[in-house]
């Protein structure tokens, strides 16, 4: 069939207008969200982070945006977050955008990828008149609402990024053994290993690629043949090296302990993660078969198993685990498919899900093992719909569905406090939303309403360090402050290293005209942050006030870089230096985790070593 043939040319400009159509309804999903300002991690990776910040598009400066940001096990999304930074500053309109067509481009791969699938040896014959099921598969996976927190949320690029470049390596492959042409070849098998390459510097989930590419060829050009695997031994054994090599390269020497280290910053252990991921993986199944937004949230409340029987859903969920790994293994050669489909998505789930201390649940992990999870619904739906159109219809009904949910949840990430106003309502028995709506309620000004979300955070979690830290700062600014040194010295109590509780409780007590005691703690955040010329101003202006003590009414007194001349406003720092932000999100996995349990940052060789939870705007330290 050449290029010219009328048939090739009407079946290119119908697939053409069927992608045209699928991003045509990406963009009205969401286009609402374009103007939604940076939050959570956001701040740490984008705003607050100057190695983004481009003077020029030289190799050094991009090297230094890729390897300098502490997202440092991810230099190609941090790369992104500065071009994004040279071309238009801090608009997040370009930032949103961007996001929104790499899960376009995502989905089209998608589209290719299930399309190519179709034409493998194994599946050519019982695939040949299932045209639309690519073009569904990539419908609903593009508009199901489980995926916005990989879109809408700015940094979770680092998932959807890594999730592109992962496909379209896979996709490559594929072609690459469809192909007859010499050149072709060995060019589609180049990209194969960049487009691998690229996936693997976005985020480190990508390291299951070589073990993917492996099992889609023993599936679907191999036909799941014992000879070959026999023959390719040798290959399967380097595949499992080159996770073994890339886990030493993110961990290092000490691989075990920095998987362990995550633990001492959680509330569970590594015994209680494993059996808790049983009942998370059901319940990300049942995301994605019904994913009404009073069933999603960013920050989601699930009680942890302590045995197989505590609670008893926990023996029952891992049950239902091994049967469908059961009954995809049974069934791989009647239902190839299938079975690959299911192998896929717990594979893809297994990093996040395994010991490693993560935090226990996160939407966006279903972004790249959800590709191919809907790939066997879609393919059932048409097999057995009778007429023919009718499934067609139905998946039409689901997808308008899917879009007006997915509209409808991206509402919730309109702002900060609408956000977390949604995970209160959503996980009213755990603390960390309390806490993190307490502060961004402080940082508009309602204060009132800040102390009692704080208040309302430590009565689930007494020792909770950023909400102790928070709620020192809302009553400071209020006035009240005996009962806010009160929280600043027990936010101490736990963290004794906390820079921005060290210099407010200095402000209050030269306050109170307490000025050696308050040049005390103004020097010893000095000694955690030698550089800070505040500081130093600070304890001059407290000693000379000690001195002169008759002169206390007329304190002044410079805060993070600005001068405050009186008890009403000495606690109205300046935006950035001196709000309490406790920014709740959790990037989520080794090489850089800002998941926490108020949040805290885990760059591997870098960890801000906080035993509790921390808060966002602690000094010098990051907040993912």
């Amino acid at each position: 069939m050449t290029s010219n043939d009328p048939s090739a040319r009407d079946a290119s400009r119908h697939v053409t207008l069927l992608l045209c159509l699928l991003a045509a309804i990406v963009i009205l999903t969401y286009n609402q969200t374009l103007t939604f300002p940076f939050i959570l991690d956001d701040i740490r990776n984008i705003r607050d982070n100057p190695h983004i910040r481009l003077p020029s598009l030289s190799i050094e400066d991009l090297a230094r945006a890729g390897l300098q940001s502490p997202s440092v096990n991810r230099p190609v999304a941090n790369i992104s977050f500065a071009l994004n930074y040279y071309l238009h500053d801090y608009n997040p309109v370009g930032y949103h955008a961007l996001n929104i067509l790499i899960h376009i481009t995502s989905g089209i791969i998608l589209y290719f990828l299930v399309q190519a699938t179709l034409q493998t040896p194994v599946l050519r014959e019982r695939y040949e008149g299932f045209g639309w099921i690519p073009f569904f598969t990539a419908l609903i996976w593009l508009v199901h609402p489980l995926q916005t927190q990989s879109v809408t949320y700015i940094v979770q690029r680092m998932n959807s990024l890594a999730a592109m470049f992962y496909v379209l390596s896979l996709l490559l492959y594929v072609k690459f053994r469809l192909s007859t042409g010499r050149r072709t070849k060995w060019a589609l098998m180049g990209g194969c290993v960049l487009a691998g390459i690229l996936a693997l510097g976005t985020k480190e989930i990508s390291a299951t690629l070589p073990a993917f590419i492996v099992l889609y060829e023993w599936y679907f050009f191999q036909g799941l043949g014992r000879q070959w695997t026999k023959r390719q031994i040798l290959l399967l054994a380097g595949c499992g090296s080159f996770i073994i090599c890339i886990s030493l390269v993110y961990f290092g020497n000490g691989l075990f302990a920095n998987i362990l280290d995550g633990y001492d910053i959680r509330d569970f252990t590594p015994v209680q993660r494993m059996l808790t991921q049983f009942r998370v993986v059901l319940f990300y199944i049942s995301l994605l078969i019904w994913p009404q937004p009073a069933r999603l949230n960013l920050d989601h409340e699930i009680a942890l198993s302590y045995s197989l029987v505590d609670p008893l859903t926990t023996l029952l969920s891992m049950t239902i685990v091994i049967i469908l790994m059961l009954l995809a293994g049974l069934t791989a050669k009647r239902e190839p498919l299938i079975s690959f489909c299911i192998f896929w998505y717990f594979g893809n789930l297994l990093i996040e899900s395994s010991i490693i201390g993560l935090e226990l649940v996160f939407e966006h992990r279903n972004y790249l093992p959800s590709m191919l999870a809907i790939l066997p619904a879609i393919v059932l739906v048409i097999r057995y719909s009778k007429p023919a159109w009718l499934g067609g219809v139905v998946l039409c009904i689901v997808g308008v569905l899917f879009m007006g949910w997915t509209f409808e949840r991206n509402q919730d990430w309109s702002d900060e406090i609408t956000l977390y106003r949604d995970c209160v309502e959503k996980a009213p028995g755990k603390a960390r939303p309390y806490s993190n709506l307490g502060a961004a309620l402080i940082r508009v000004g309602n204060l009132a309403e800040a102390v009692e979300q704080l208040s309302n955070a430590l009565k689930i979690k007494p020792d909770y360090i950023d909400a102790h830290y928070n709620l020192g700062y809302a009553l400071s600014r209020q006035g009240n402050l005996d009962a806010g040194m009160h929280h600043f010295d027990e936010t101490l109590r736990l963290d004794p290293n906390n820079l921005k509780a060290l210099n407010n409780m200095g402000t209050a007590l030269a306050l109170q005209g307490r000025y050696g005691k308050a040049a005390y703690y103004y020097e010893k955040a000095l000694k955690l942050k030698p550089g800070d010329a505040a500081l130093r101003h600070n304890i001059d202006v407290v000693l000379k006030k000690k001195a002169k003590f008759d002169q206390a009414a007329h304190l002044k007194i410079e805060v993070g870089g600005q001068m405050t001349e009186d008890p009403s406003s000495l606690f109205e720092l300046r935006r950035g230096a001196q709000r309490a932000e406790v920014r709740g999100q959790m990037s989520e996995d080794r090489g850089q985790m800002a998941e926490d349990r108020g949040q805290m940052t885990e760059d591997r060789g870098q960890r801000s070593e906080v035993r509790g939870q921390r808060s966002e705007v602690r000094g010098q330290r990051s907040e993912n």
